[in-house]
């Protein structure tokens, strides 16, 4: 999945930004989402915490 976002990468906002729009995307809260990998880098790898079968069919609808 891509994402772009307008928020700037300045105190966490982008990040922020971008937990928000997956949770939002994959119908959990906020709190489910945390970045793995790539905090500071332009490309990120992200967990979503949840039923995963389910989370595996939005993600392949995505």
């Amino acid at each position: 999945m891509a994402a772009r976002l307008a928020a700037a990468p300045v105190d966490g906002a982008a990040n922020a930004a971008l937990i928000a729009l997956v949770a939002k995307s994959f119908g959990v809260p906020k709190r489910a989402v945390t970045i793995v990998a790539g905090e500071t880098a332009r490309l990120k790898r992200l967990h979503v915490a949840g039923d995963t079968p389910a989370l595996a069919e939005i993600a392949a609808a995505l």
